[in-house]
């Protein structure tokens, strides 16, 4: 993905993530441009993972709180 600097080995955060099946996965991979295939799905990636990573953390905060 291009929301962080990429480097050799090196995989951006798992709050980056945006789940995908596999036909997709491999589909972006052969379209070769990212960030426009996510613009032709009508996803923006970044703002996904933004609104899911914050759900995902209230929901494990709220477990933790749990007697």
């Amino acid at each position: 993905m291009y929301a962080e600097p990429r480097g050799v080995a090196l995989k951006v955060g798992d709050n980056w993530v945006v789940p995908m099946c596999h036909e997709h996965h491999m589909d972006i991979h052969h379209y070769g441009n990212e960030k426009k295939w996510w613009t032709i799905q009508g996803v923006d990636p970044i703002e996904w993972a933004k609104k899911n990573w914050s759900k995902y953390n209230e929901t494990r905060s709220k477990k933790s709180k749990l007697p």
